[in-house]
């Protein structure tokens, strides 16, 4: 059995996304979306990612550009997986301030809060 990773709020790490059957998925970029308060409650077993992709889509306001990661963190698709599903942690991907807080802004028009 492996050891779990260490997880905080704001980081980035590769998770496997992989499905079922036929089903797409691949390791791919995620921004860990969970509060110090949730990875706490979950004693850090679950934990809320969005997913990062390196495809622009054009006229979708929502999703954030990430200037380090040459990408896009995709808000519309918040996922909740297990932190066994984190393969390594990727400190070459850092969100700026800016673009936490556009992030932040982006997922408050989208949930009821």
């Amino acid at each position: 059995m492996r050891q779990l990773p260490r997880v905080d709020p704001g980081q980035v790490w590769f998770v496997d996304f992989r499905v079922r059957g036929r089903e797409q998925g691949k390791d791919r970029p995620a921004l860990v979306v969970s509060s110090r308060f949730h990875l706490d409650l979950t004693m850090g077993q679950l934990v809320f990612v969005l997913p990062l992709t390196s495809v622009e889509r054009a006229g979708w306001v929502h999703r954030v550009h990430v200037a380090s990661g040459g990408g896009w963190v995709v808000t519309e698709q918040i996922r909740t997986v297990s932190v066994e599903r984190f393969r390594r942690y990727a400190p070459e991907i850092r969100l700026s301030t800016a673009e936490l807080s556009e992030m932040r802004h982006v997922l408050t028009q989208m949930l009821i809060v």
